[in-house]
């Protein structure tokens, strides 16, 4: 059987309280003398005592655990950096303040606030947050803490806090520098089995809103959706389209597109200029090196996992809407377009 703390003070010769003062820290109206506290950790070490985590959770009411929701969490060794970046971010808030992350794949879409207060998470950040699939009516406030990461755009959760990038406005800075450069055709590159993430949808919604104010041509017909390996660009080439110039929803697709374009002899930027999203480090690693909107993931990721920290403690939440600003890191993969 398990050695209990009421196994170290019945050897110690001292109350449970006291022995949860020295070992738990527990008990601030307990008084125990030095003398006593040195024999019970004495005690405590001769019986190899170990404290039941779980037991105390359970009298705290806390887990000291935060969950990380991420439906669609793709693989971190590909070399895009997004998925890096947002684990940083956040683990190093909870990690500095004692707590530990869960990283959930799925929640039941029929009950998902049910899911998440069940009693082993203190609160949740959830990553890319999808009103539809959570199935959540707005008038519902969420059981426990829960910061949405990357929504795309608002979201009208009462309780729900949400932290997400200002898509829209990056989307017109990329859609301004092609327009600059002399571009008037662009495709807007979404990826098979992601048509309904919440970034992705934010970025297509505000290509389609904003194309034409900047100088460029666009109707639904612009939007493609290509599978992960964009192995559709050959074909689409050979068709001999209109565009010169491709924005891809993700810095991953975007890698895609200069892959196959070397495969299929295109030259970039020279035949076709590509603009990603999330400008990490791995753009720069790229050949060409990629322009890219960049929105600060790690800055972001810090923010949600400090706000639902501070609801765990009972402090206000933050405002509703957070709405961080992004901005474009122009780099070797966009020229203006060669005559076709």
């Amino acid at each position: 059987m398990p050695v209990t703390l009421r196994d170290v003070a019945r050897q110690a010769g001292v109350s449970p309280a006291a022995a949860s003062k020295v070992l738990h820290g527990a008990g601030g109206n307990v008084r125990v003398s030095p003398e006593k506290a040195a024999t019970i950790r004495e005690v405590a070490r001769e019986l190899n005592y170990r404290p039941n985590r779980l037991a105390r959770s359970l009298r705290k009411a806390s887990t000291q655990t935060v969950g990380l929701v991420f439906e669609r969490f793709g693989s971190i060794a590909e070399g895009p950096l997004y998925y890096p970046y947002l684990l940083d971010g956040v683990a190093s808030v909870l990690f500095e303040n004692h707590y530990r992350l869960a990283i959930l794949p799925e929640v039941d879409s029929e009950d998902a606030w049910g899911t998440l207060a069940d009693g082993r998470l203190d609160g949740v950040i959830w990553c890319k947050y999808d009103s539809g699939r959570g199935r959540m009516p707005a008038e519902a406030r969420p059981p426990i803490p829960v910061v949405a990461l990357n929504a795309g755009s608002p979201l009208k959760v009462r309780g729900l806090v949400s932290i997400f990038c200002d898509n829209e406005c990056g989307t017109r800075l990329a859609l301004e520098h092609l327009a600059a450069l002399g571009h008037r055709r662009v495709a807007f590159l979404m990826e098979s089995g992601e048509e309904d993430t919440p970034d992705a949808v934010a970025r297509r919604d505000a290509f389609l809103l904003w194309a034409r104010s900047s100088g460029i041509e666009a109707s639904d017909a612009d939007v493609l959706t290509w599978d992960r390996e964009a192995r559709q660009l050959g074909e689409w080439w050979r068709t001999a389209p209109p565009h010169t110039a491709v924005l891809a929803w993700n810095e991953r697709m975007a890698a895609m597109v200069l892959r196959r374009a070397a495969e299929e002899g295109l030259r970039v930027p020279t035949d076709l200029s590509v603009v990603g999203y999330d400008s990490t480090a791995y753009c720069d690693a790229l050949t060409p090196r990629l322009t890219a909107v960049r929105q600060p993931i790690r800055e972001m990721a810090r923010a949600a996992a400090q706000a639902v920290l501070g609801m765990i403690r009972g402090e206000d939440p933050p405002q509703a809407q957070t709405i961080w600003p992004c901005t474009l890191d122009v780099r070797e993969s966009t020229t203006s377009p060669a005559r076709r």
